[in-house]
């Protein structure tokens, strides 16, 4: 009985943990979208925006990265 309260309440975090990083990946995805299309619009090369790009780009690694643990220690339990 106390076990399952602690299964269920492992399970509830790791899935609230899911949806914050999911978040945080559509969120620099789309970001570093929008850079892109700004630096393709502009006529001469920006350092700042090519500097952000890869910023986010690297987040977005990161995190999909982080979701697949996750993914991974949730069908593992």
């Amino acid at each position: 009985m106390v076990m399952d309260f602690f299964k269920n309440k492992v399970k509830k975090y790791q899935e609230q943990k899911l949806d914050e990083i999911l978040f945080k990946i559509q969120f620099h995805q789309s970001t570093k979208n929008e850079l892109e299309e700004q630096l393709n619009n502009l006529k001469s090369s920006n350092e700042k925006l090519i500097k952000d790009i890869s910023y986010h780009g690297k987040m977005v690694d990161i995190w999909i990265a982080n979701e697949k643990k996750l993914r991974k220690q949730m069908n593992d339990s």
